[in-house]
């Protein structure tokens, strides 16, 4: 398996290029966006379901929602898809300091 590093670049740009905070995205789908060759899917869908499953910082998109489906052609392979949300901004230590102050 193949390290690809930019994945998490990679997909603040095709969420920026959907122009939504939310979309369904497959594997096939991702590397079809950039050209990618096949070798790139496990490290793909490896990350999502790692922003699936935990926090990662260093990107601002997390997946809510894993489903699986079905090919619609042969080999009918079991394909899943991913629900990619844009994290809430972070609040501020400022702001919060101002809330315990109101207390």
């Amino acid at each position: 398996m193949h390290r690809h590093p930019e994945v998490p670049e990679l997909l603040e740009q095709y969420m920026e290029a959907s122009r939504t905070a939310e979309c369904w995205v497959t594997v096939r789908e991702f590397r079809s966006f950039f050209r990618m060759d096949e070798s790139a899917g496990p490290a793909i869908s490896g990350f999502l379901q790692r922003i699936h499953h935990g926090p990662f910082h260093a990107c601002r998109y997390r997946v809510t929602r894993m489903e699986k489906f079905r090919d619609t052609a042969p080999p009918y392979r079991i394909i899943k898809k991913y629900l990619v949300q844009a994290r809430p901004a972070p609040r501020s230590s400022r702001s919060a300091a101002g809330r315990e102050k109101n207390r």
